[in-house]
């Protein structure tokens, strides 16, 4: 059977009659690495075709689908189809001129794509593979249009009739009928990387970046350099994404499997339905992911209908909205549990309301304290009850001892509705390999305990690398401070000259006191950074180009192509346990990308085991090359 991204019974619900006789049959007959939407917007200018069907033999087709009478249809033209209905006479435009004019502009957007085209010999410049369009009449039978001038405007070969759609019809036949459709056909099998950025470019709304709609004019006509495997979303992540529906929620993923990419496409989503009175909130533990999934969202034209707030900041909008009285306190730690508390009772004796928000989502749920949670559940309108989280217990950097509890015991009703991401396609196998081993026995509790003791159990989710090979990461050893920041700033400069953007590269350090060497050496060498250690530092302006430097901590949820991890002879920090030291260290790790470099200026346990790992790694990858 087809995969259905959408999930099939959603699909079958939103059908009318004639689509879901075309619905059935597609289910029937088509080998299961065929992929089907419906109604789904696609290209640039967000066409809808009732259905878009992707092969890996035969190609890209689209289908409209009409349900009309032969009574019904009264006079037809290459653009205009005129029927006779109960509210009189009506004009359409004619579907198979519509299918056409959807399909021949995807093409022309496909066209410019260097790797889906032919670079040489006699079809240079055509794509890959075939495409085709086509109508399926799901209610005329050919008995019906016999004789008739149905033909001259409705070609047989570019129809499908009821009669094709019968059950009684054999695969054979309706995939001859079918494949049929297609107005350019020959042999081509598409490879999984190509049908990726297929995908990439029939619907924008799964790529990871809303700046990544090109525009082809600005390169002088020649095709732009397009995204990778790691800029679209994989299959399960589109199908997850399109079939998350109302409810509570759960989503379990590895590092760099796509969790914040699916809540940002929620969020986008819910967006529509969602009043400026009753918004989308979004809730996250660190200031800098929330700015990030702020510029995200406003960038795909996601407007104030969806807030992003850290639940701090979200607590202190209530606190000045609802005039909520806390003590004031010298330490800050201090004041801020105060301010959930506060705020905690008010919600419970509803001096603030609940059911604030159209829909609830919350990012990075594993830094969340359970009254946090609790709370979190209280703020869902119960009309739509809409509540998607995001945990990766892996990833619990803020929390001094590890969580031992099931979501049902937050409020949190998601039963049923949990999935798990496994794979890692933000990182190269040499960036994931390193950082695992590192990690030591961070990882082997998800091996351990299999399969769930029951469902809302918190599980720990072991990353399975995408297998996108790269350059393995490098321990750069200075003998002070001041030597490796040059060396680091070095490297930026080199990678920026290769044609590197600043904006793409990050330093990371365990303290902002750390980034102090590294801010002056980039300075000397006029490259342009913003840094959390800088005073007057509010916020990252994501539009810059800069190097970004800023706390392990704070790069939670983030991502870019290089990464420094600096200091790391100042880990374990003072009082810090070695093993929550390697977990935040593999949080920093697992936000490369593409290339990782690590830097100290002396020794200490972290150091050590960087370098062993870093020798044991290098081994393993010359095995496998050898």
């Amino acid at each position: 059977m087809a995969i259905f991204p959408q999930g099939l019974t959603n699909v079958d619900q939103r059908c009318n009659a004639g689509e879901r006789r075309v619905l059935q049959a597609l289910k029937r007959h088509l080998e299961d690495d065929c992929l089907v939407w419906h109604n789904v917007p696609i290209g640039p200018r967000a066409r809808q075709p009732d259905f878009v069907v992707l092969s890996p033999r035969q190609g890209v087709l689209l289908l409209e689908v009409k349900d009309w009478r032969r009574t019904t249809l009264a006079a037809a033209t290459r653009d205009r189809v005129e029927l006779s209905t109960a509210r009189g006479p009506v004009t359409e435009a004619n579907p198979l001129r519509q299918a056409r004019d959807y399909a021949l502009e995807l093409v022309d957007v496909m066209r410019r794509d260097a790797a889906l085209v032919h670079g040489e010999g006699p079809f240079c410049g055509k794509l890959l593979f075939p495409y085709g369009w086509g109508v399926a009449f799901a209610r005329l039978t050919l008995a019906e249009v016999a004789g008739s001038d149905f033909g001259e405007v409705f070609p047989a070969h570019q129809v499908l009739m009821r009669d094709d759609l019968e059950e009684t019809v054999d695969t054979g036949a309706f995939q001859r009928r079918l494949w049929g459709l297609f107005t350019i056909s020959y042999p081509h099998t598409l490879t999984l990387p190509q049908r990726d950025r297929i995908r990439w470019h029939l619907f924008p709304e799964l790529r990871v970046q809303a700046q990544a709609a090109l525009e082809f004019a600005d390169t002088g006509g020649a095709a732009p350099a397009l995204p990778d495997l790691l800029q679209v979303m994989d299959l399960q992540q589109e199908q997850i994404a399109r079939t998350l529906g109302e409810g509570h929620r759960v989503i379990h993923g590895a590092a760099g499997s796509g969790k914040t990419m699916i809540l940002i496409y929620r969020a986008q989503h819910l967006a529509a339905a969602a009043r400026p009175g009753q918004p989308v909130l979004v809730l996250c533990f660190n200031r800098t992911l929330a700015d990030r999934i702020t510029f995200q969202l406003r960038q795909r034209g996601v407007d104030e209908r969806v807030q992003v707030r850290t639940f701090h900041s979200w607590c202190q909008d209530m606190m000045n909205s609802y005039q909520l009285q806390v003590p004031p306190t010298p330490d800050r730690d201090e004041w801020y549990g105060q301010l959930v508390r506060t705020v905690e009772r008010a919600l419970e004796t509803g001096f603030v309301p609940g059911g604030q928000y159209t829909a609830l989502l919350v990012d990075e749920a594993h830094d969340f304290e359970d009254a946090w949670l609790r709370m979190a559940v209280r703020l869902v309108d119960p009309a739509t009850n809409s509540l998607l989280v995001l945990y990766d217990d892996a990833q619990s950097i803020y929390r001094k001892k590890r969580r031992t509890f099931n979501f049902a015991n937050v409020g949190i009703e998601a039963r049923g509705r949990t999935s798990i991401l496994r794979m890692n396609y933000r990182n190269t196998a040499e960036v994931l390999a390193l950082a695992v081993h590192c990690a030591q026995g961070l990882l082997e509790e998800a091996e351990e305990r299999g399969a769930l003791r029951e469902e809302g159990e918190i599980p720990l989710v072991q990353p399975a690398s995408a297998g996108r090979r790269g350059a393995l990461p490098a321990l750069v050893q200075a003998r002070d401070e001041r030597e490796e920041a040059d060396l680091l700033a070095e490297r930026v400069e080199r990678a920026h000259a290769a044609g590197l953007p600043l904006q793409d590269m990050a330093v990371l350090c365990r303290a902002r006191f750390l980034l102090r060497p590294i801010e002056a050496a980039l300075a000397r060498r006029k490259i342009a950074v913003q840094s959390m250690n800088s005073q007057a530092f509010r916020r990252f302006d994501w539009q810059r180009p800069s190097v970004k430097l800023l706390t392990m901590h704070s790069a939670k949820g983030l991502e870019f192509p290089l990464v420094f991890v600096a200091g790391l002879q100042a880990l374990p920090m003072r009082n810090e346990a070695l093993d929550d030291e390697a977990r935040l260290l593999y949080v920093a790790m697992t936000r490369a990308t593409h290339e990782l470099v690590l830097s100290a200026h002396g020794t200490s346990a972290i150091v050590e085991r960087v370098r062993e790992s870093l020798a044991e790694i290098s081994r393993r990858f010359a095995r496998q090359g050898a």
